[in-house]
């Protein structure tokens, strides 16, 4: 039986250490030598890494604070029974970045599809998409550790307190919080935009809930944090990339408002609805058992 007391507390602990270990030599370095310099320009590794892999840290140091043990650490891979999740893992930010790409071509590009691919054929298309899905996995370095923070400790500490759906919603508003440091400087949106920068922090907080919901249910489903880890990588460096490829009919010099990106980004939000509703599903399953 869950001591919610307990888990409170470690959820707590886990929190203020998240926070504390990313934004205080974020918000240092910021002010001292400037945003580009040390993030963007990648000139300060050894900071940039803290400020990045802060989540899994946090968990590391909260279960040695709270004497927790690694029982339920989803460090194991876990293929038996679950490559079918790391495929998913794979290629469902592509079918969402290509998705994302022809909607902002319908909308905002008046449904042109003429430069679709950059002057790319079919088959150079369709190698450059699978070129750039083989090496997702690889990037999954960059996104372990706030998945390890975030799946593999907070959603577990939260969801016996919160249930799922609660814990969806305020995970992934604080997962969108915690970016806060690096938005208010542009690192998502730049700082050029109306209601800056609070419109870019709550469009941070929105995105990272619905995205949290796929991620989540692949963490849930397979007990592993890699899978969640892939598919973070791929939404990163894989969905973004291959969706620009579809994108046409859209003058150069459009810059679009961050509403119109949370626009677009719908039919994600849509497939992350469906991930939140499976995972409600599979609630109500395992209490019929």
């Amino acid at each position: 039986m869950t001591n919610k007391k307990l888990e409170a507390k470690r959820l707590i602990i886990f929190l203020l250490l998240a926070f504390g270990i990313s934004w205080v030599p974020a918000i240092i370095l910021n002010v001292t030598v400037g945003f580009h310099n040390w993030f963007e320009s990648y000139k300060y590794p050894f900071f940039a890494l803290i400020v990045g892999n802060g989540p899994a840290l946090a968990n590391v140091i909260t279960r040695k604070l709270t004497h927790e043990g690694w029982h339920d650490s989803m460090l194991h891979l876990k293929l038996k029974g679950n490559i079918k999740y790391y495929l998913i893992a794979v290629l469902t930010p592509a079918a969402m970045g290509i998705s994302e790409g022809v909607l902002a071509t319908i909308i905002y590009g008046n449904a042109d599809f003429s430069d679709i691919g950059g002057g790319m054929n079919g088959m150079q298309l369709i190698g450059n998409v699978l070129l750039t899905l083989s090496v997702v996995p690889l990037m999954a370095f960059n996104t372990f550790g706030e998945e390890f923070g975030w799946r593999g400790y907070m959603n577990q500490k939260m969801e016996p307190l919160l249930g799922t759906a609660g814990t969806v919603i305020v995970g992934g508003i604080i997962w969108g919080l915690w970016h806060a440091e690096l938005t208010v400087v542009g690192h998502n949106f730049g700082t050029e935009y109306d209601g800056y920068p609070y419109l870019g922090i709550l469009a941070m907080c929105i995105s990272c809930t619905f995205l949290g919901m796929g991620l989540m249910w692949l963490t849930k489903k397979t007990g592993s944090i890699y899978p969640a880890a892939i598919m973070h990588a791929s939404i990163n460096f894989g969905g973004k990339g291959i969706g620009q490829l579809f994108i046409s009919g859209i003058p150069e010099n459009y810059s679009p408002a961050i509403t119109d990106d949370l626009i677009v980004s719908i039919p994600s939000f849509l497939l992350g609805l469906v991930f939140l509703i499976l995972m409600l599903r599979d609630n109500k399953n395992e209490k019929k058992m």
